[in-house]
């Protein structure tokens, strides 16, 4: 249990009015005039005191709060969140007029709760929580990936399905494009005074043909019409050499990995998550055959 007796220094900062006040410490008081004074008992919420607001759950990251070795709670009344070395830190409201201009938050950190003097540290501009309260830019960028669906290629060949290529003839690839097939798709994610958005796209698509081979077309291919009868594609395309009954199926198998990156920006930070997605489909490839009279 952490009990103890504490030499109490509580000095609050008064951002605007530029005074110094002292605060009640827990289990008695001190006069105004007082800047020191000796109070015995826990503080609220600690552990064998009250209860604590959040228990014993960690402050943004999910594991428990510990200090000396021992589970303290991660949420304390009038004095914020957890973030290590036995200090919390709260949010307060923004002095009027906000000299960022809204960005970022306003915090209090309170130090020397489980020992030693208590002391409530001038009010601090941050845009970005203290240490340990809330999610990273990082954190958060994957929070608002979760939030969107990345897919793989909505698969178009030409021949299609039904339909048979010929060896030596083009064979046209492509995707639909859409926001969730190749972009650009956006999403953002909150906590407190932190906004992180992201914003991804695909870059290429890798196709593994069946028989060995793979394209890669950094580019969703270009829909085939019938107007372009025989000719290649002029983005994405492959030519197979043999035919498909050489296959156990009698089919080649295509699968299109498709590379998506990414972006995220927020907190004054920014970086890039690269993910993949798969799709496939299969194609009949027959021999060309030749007539003659």
């Amino acid at each position: 249990m952490l009990t103890r007796q504490l030499a109490v220094a509580l000095v609050v900062v008064l951002l605007l009015a530029g005074t110094r006040a002292v605060a009640n410490p827990p289990g008695g008081s001190c006069p105004p005039d007082s800047p020191m004074c000796s109070v015995a008992g826990d503080l609220p919420g600690a552990p064998g005191g009250g209860s604590a607001g959040g228990g014993e759950g960690g402050s943004g990251g999910g594991g428990p709060c510990v200090f000396e070795g021992e589970a303290v709670p991660c949420e304390l009344d009038d004095f914020g969140s957890y973030v290590g070395g036995g200090c919390y830190a709260r949010q307060i409201p923004a002095p009027d007029p906000d000299p960022h201009g809204g960005e970022g938050a306003w915090y209090q950190r309170t130090c020397g709760i489980y020992g030693g003097t208590l002391i409530r540290y001038e009010a601090e501009w941050s845009l970005l929580p203290p240490g340990g309260v809330g999610p990273t830019p990082e954190e958060l960028a994957r929070e608002a990936l979760a939030k969107i669906r990345l897919d793989g290629a909505a698969i178009g060949t030409a021949p299609g399905a039904g339909s048979a290529g010929l060896v030596g003839l083009p064979i046209w690839l492509w995707t639909a494009v859409t926001p969730n097939t190749w972009g650009p798709i956006a999403a953002s994610a909150t906590a407190g005074a932190l906004t992180v958005t992201i914003t991804g796209l695909a870059v290429r698509i890798v196709w593994s043909m069946g028989d060995g081979a793979t394209v890669t077309c950094a580019n969703p291919g270009t829909p085939y019409e019938s107007r372009y009868a025989d000719q290649p594609s002029p983005t994405c395309g492959y030519v197979y050499h043999q035919p498909s009954r050489i296959r156990p199926a009698g089919v080649y198998r295509i699968s299109a990995v498709t590379y998506w990156r990414v972006n995220w920006a927020g907190g004054g930070e920014s970086g890039v998550i690269d993910t993949t997605r798969e799709s496939a489909t299969t194609l009949a490839v027959e021999e060309l055959q030749v007539v003659t009279s």
